[in-house]
């Protein structure tokens, strides 16, 4: 089991040979949004004092990727984890490969992407910084273009291996697979346009979303969770009280858990989930309002607005479909914000709020 002792925090610089820098040692912050949906999740990383050589070679564009690995060390903490203070705000040169994990820790990557643009700036006299955005995947979204055709006879798992082979340039590799129906189709089809634009259409054929995850891409239906529960409670990491929302799930922050992650199960003690109040104007308005039990999950029925406050699990699991990180190497923010819905709860996250986070 692991413990949340000793902050760990890797940011890599990487170029296109997998060589790079170590940026861990400086002042950093940094804002990550990943999200139930096509578009590429992103990161805004803002670095404090680098040499100006340092600098001028970000600026230049010879790294293209940033990997962001956070999270605890634990307990066991040996003696070649500890950076010597000769050794702090100075830049290390790495492999694509490096890894220091034990058995003990719970860090692993949270963001890897391509490097969108950078900015530098000064804080005041002494602190100056440069700001690093980035989205995973975004370089296979913008340019990945398709010009091919299928015969007929063909099936979504062909068009689906088609549309991978238009993405290896790129370095992406398949991720979560969907489950494709046995229907043949009689017709050729042409393919001609961005690649992204066929993906959206191919998961709307198999009634799923689809996202670029850590250099993979994942196409998600419906009934999908990862298999593995962490449960959150004060002991591990949970902070403050889960919010139930209405149009936004069941709103959870806690620290930096790595094992986390989009379509993760987490599960919470149930009574501490602090309900969504309802106005005086949605009680008058409603012909009854009333909480069932349905598909294991509480649910409020009888208003008359569309939105409902987010349905409860019964069994404290939900599944989540929203993360923002949020750190500060030198402060005391290291949280992770996600909203999440119960298991087969009818619900979901609106659509007023899935555009509030794009």
């Amino acid at each position: 089991m692991s413990t949340n002792w000793m902050r760990h925090f890797e940011l890599q610089l990487i170029d296109d040979k997998g060589q790079g820098i170590v940026l861990s040692d400086f002042k950093v912050t940094f804002s990550i949004q990943r999200n139930d949906n096509r578009w590429p999740a992103y990161a805004d990383v803002k670095i404090y004092n680098l040499s100006t050589e340092t600098q001028n070679k970000i600026l230049s564009q010879e790294f293209s990727r940033i990997v962001i690995i956070a999270g605890y060390d634990g307990l066991d903490v040996s003696q070649s984890d500890v950076v010597p203070a000769s050794e702090v705000g100075k830049v290390r040169y790495i492999d694509d490969n490096s890894d220091g994990r034990n058995d003990d820790s719970n860090y692993g990557v949270i963001f890897s992407g391509d490097i969108t643009f950078s900015v530098t700036g000064k804080e005041n006299i002494t602190d100056s910084y440069i700001i690093i955005v980035a989205n995973d995947g975004e370089k296979a979204f913008r340019e990945a273009t398709i010009c091919a055709t299928l015969e007929k006879g063909y099936t979504l798992r062909d068009e689906y291996n088609m549309l991978m082979r238009y993405l290896e340039p790129y370095g992406i590799k398949k991720g979560v697979e969907p489950v494709f129906p046995d229907t043949v189709y009689p017709r050729g089809a042409s393919y001609y346009g961005m690649v992204a634009e066929y993906l959206s259409e191919l998961a709307a054929d198999l009634n799923a979303t689809w996202q670029f995850s850590y250099g993979k891409i994942d196409f998600i239906q419906e009934e999908y969770a990862r298999k593995a529960v962490v449960v959150l409670n004060a002991d591990t990491g949970l902070v403050g009280m889960p919010q139930q929302t209405i149009g936004a799930g069941v709103n959870v922050t806690c620290f930096i858990n790595s094992k986390i992650q989009l379509h993760s199960l987490i599960q919470l003690d149930q009574a501490s989930v602090y309900r969504a109040q309802l106005s005086n104007e949605q009680v008058l308005q409603s012909g009854g309002i009333r909480e069932q039990e349905i598909n294991g999950n509480l649910v409020t029925t009888g208003l008359a607005q569309k939105e409902a406050p987010a349905s409860i699990a019964t069994d404290g699991v939900y599944i989540v479909r929203y993360i923002s990180y949020r750190g500060d190497t030198r402060g005391n923010t290291w949280y992770m914000d996600m909203a999440c819905e119960a298991r087969g709860a009818q619900d979901g996250i609106s659509d007023s709020t899935v555009n509030k986070w794009l």
